[in-house]
């Protein structure tokens, strides 16, 4: 598989599952949610283009958490708290697919985003 169709498997799938879980939401901030989500996915698409992937994404990363941090208790927190998780959650991804290939990885990647990697490149059944 090459790395673009991973990090558009990725996307894709990420964005379908905020689509999933917020469209079930009655939550007030449902909507927020789920529009801080979809930005996370587009903005983590446009950082991954080009050779300096690693490091744009790092950078997003960085300015969505001040942006979170920021937005604490404000009424559109459940947006840039959602943006923040999504961009995190692709990095870890990410990450992965990194340090296999032995590069700095973006952030420690959880045992969960190992998972969701190797199930991308199919080294598992879908979970």
């Amino acid at each position: 598989m090459l790395i673009r169709d991973f990090l558009n498997i990725l996307l894709d799938d990420t964005l379908e599952e905020a689509r999933l879980l917020h469209a079930q939401a009655s939550a007030p901030g449902a909507a927020l949610a789920f529009a801080g989500a979809e930005r996370a996915v587009s903005e983590c698409r446009e950082a991954m283009t080009g050779e300096r992937m690693g490091a744009r994404l790092r950078a997003l990363l960085a300015a969505v958490r001040a942006d979170s941090a920021r937005a604490a208790g404000q009424p559109d927190e459940a947006f840039w708290f959602s943006r923040e998780l999504y961009v995190e959650w692709i990095a870890e991804v990410v990450s992965v697919v990194l340090m296999t290939a032995r590069a700095p990885a973006i952030i420690p990647p959880s045992r969960r985003a190992a998972i969701e990697a190797a199930r991308l490149i199919g080294l598992l059944g879908a979970a």
